[in-house]
């Protein structure tokens, strides 16, 4: 995943991870923090919620039909975030790709602007795994 999280941060220009479901929470697995002095930290190995925020609502089995969801202040106050399933070739969620970041740059519709490159950041991912 490494490479595509990479792509992914240099793209948006805010951090980025992957995370997977371990029982009721979304752990952190890999992450690249913004170069931004503000940015949102999500250490890995940290538990997130899976009811709140983006990547818990894809790890649930979530997407709209544009194949990502978008939060803004679900998880956090001041945080927006889009996050995509990264699928397996049954198509079980396996992981979820996730760009995270201040409202203030990534606005209150952040799948509009990260939507498409979260989603091919996750197809990168599930390639890697198929190869």
């Amino acid at each position: 995943a490494g490479p595509a999280l990479a792509a992914l941060r240099a793209a948006a220009g805010e951090s980025v991870r992957l995370s997977v479901r371990d029982g009721e929470a979304g752990v952190c697995v890999a992450g690249l923090e913004s170069p931004h002095g503000l940015r949102t930290i999500v250490p890995v190995g940290a538990e997130l919620p899976l009811d709140r925020g983006s990547a818990g609502r894809v790890l649930l089995g979530g997407t709209g039909r544009e194949g990502w969801v978008a939060t803004v202040e679900e998880r956090e106050p001041g945080v927006a975030s889009v996050s995509a399933p990264v699928v397996g070739a049954d198509g079980e969620v396996l992981a979820v790709v996730s760009v995270s970041g201040p409202i203030d740059r990534l606005g209150r519709s952040p799948g509009r602007t990260h939507g498409a490159a979260v989603v091919a950041a996750a197809g990168e991912v599930e390639a890697a795994l198929t190869a």
